[in-house]
């Protein structure tokens, strides 16, 4: 296994297009490294140009300390797993999963010792003389990625591999790739617009959006501390709430005003907002849906930081329930215990924890204050 580093690369296409600009990454040996973002973010065509796929337009790729820029797919030693599975129908799974090895013009002991290595490590065992139609599509895409680790290359690249899976397949397999990925202690680069997988998987994520790196981070740290707007609401399901607010100074803090109601920040929020002339101004709130209480949650809560809402829609997953509300015709997104709260219909005592919320400058998106 090898690290892998990207310094400066950008892609441009012959139409102008500016598809990647400007990656920046350093990724250790044995690191689970995910590109995460919308549809058309970049993140595949990064992927394709550490494989080799695509030509790079500036910068330089290093695998294991080599420059590999001028260096053809087959040379660079990385495998890459496809969103469609790219198994031969007429080959058997044994056959599929041999088949690199074999271009590679490897002794067949070789061959069949390291395909029976990957075997054993998917579970495809009892699977290896089958042919792909017969198989499930979890099974199929076990295969593509047996085919890629059994050539155990320095570097393996994952394309969407899950996306055409059913939602519980889905889960199983990434507990899967979890438990391989542990075993085989490889470096993986993964790409996925699923941010609830990429928060499953991921050593690191990196948070892509218009050609652009806009966070890398562990979950955990663009969870709790996303630096802009879009890391904002694209980390976390349900999604962050966000909505426009304007700064009121209300003595020594600041304050938020949404329509006609006024929520007062603690003053460790406060001094960045009013340090930096935001009072007066509309800027950005977010707060997390599990960030509020309800009814006799909110005794002790201050007054203005308190709102009666109607409850628009309930839905039940597991043991939390997520809440649908509008305050001054902004929609909201709660979590919370079953029990806690009313049913749709019913008007309840919403206190956001304002000690909690994030606010971004509504022109740069950059984060202004957090918790």
């Amino acid at each position: 296994m090898a690290g892998l580093s990207m310094r400066r690369v950008g892609k441009v296409f012959s139409n102008g297009f500016a598809a990647v600009k400007e990656f920046n990454i350093e990724v250790e040996d044995g690191e689970f490294i995910v590109l995460a973002g919308p549809s058309g973010c970049g993140k595949s065509t990064t992927l394709r140009m550490i494989a080799g796929l695509e030509d790079i337009t500036s910068g330089e790729i290093l695998i294991g300390g080599n420059r590999v820029n001028e260096m053809e797919t087959k040379d660079r030693d990385v495998a890459m797993v496809f969103q469609n599975y790219a198994l031969y129908p007429d080959m058997t799974v044994y056959e599929n999963m041999a088949f690199g090895l074999r271009m590679r013009k490897l002794p067949e002991d070789e061959i069949d010792r390291e395909v029976r290595w990957a075997a054993r490590l998917l579970n495809l065992e009892p699977l290896l003389d089958s042919m792909p139609r017969t198989l499930t599509g979890g099974q199929r895409q076990n295969v593509a990625i047996g085919r890629a680790i059994a050539r155990r290359p320095k570097v393996l690249l994952m394309d969407e591999p899950l996306s055409n899976l059913a939602e519980e397949i889905k889960v199983q397999n990434r507990r899967e790739l979890k438990r391989i990925h542990k075993e085989l202690k490889s470096t993986v680069i993964y790409v996925t617009q699923d941010q609830t997988e990429a928060m499953a998987l991921g050593n690191r994520i990196v948070v892509m959006n218009d050609g652009e790196i806009r966070q890398i981070g562990t979950p955990e740290e663009l969870y709790q501390n996303p630096c802009n707007k879009f890391v904002a609401g694209f980390i976390g399901s349900p999604q962050m709430n966000l909505f426009d607010v304007v700064v009121e100074q209300a003595g020594d803090c600041a304050a938020l005003a949404l329509g006609e109601h006024r929520i007062t920040l603690p003053k460790e929020q406060s001094v960045p907002l009013l340090e930096d002339g935001y009072a007066g101004k509309t800027v950005v709130c977010g707060i997390r849906p599990e960030d509020f209480r309800f009814g006799k949650d909110c005794e002790g809560a201050a007054k203005d930081g308190c709102v009666e809402a109607m409850i628009q829609v309930q839905e039940a997953v597991g043991d939390e329930l997520f809440l649908y509300f509008q305050v001054d015709k902004v929609g909201f997104v709660a979590r919370c215990k079953e029990g806690e709260t009313g049913h749709p219909g019913d008007k309840v005592l919403v206190c956001p924890d304002a000690s909690r919320f994030y606010l971004f400058d509504p022109a740069t998106e950059r984060i202004i204050t957090n918790q």
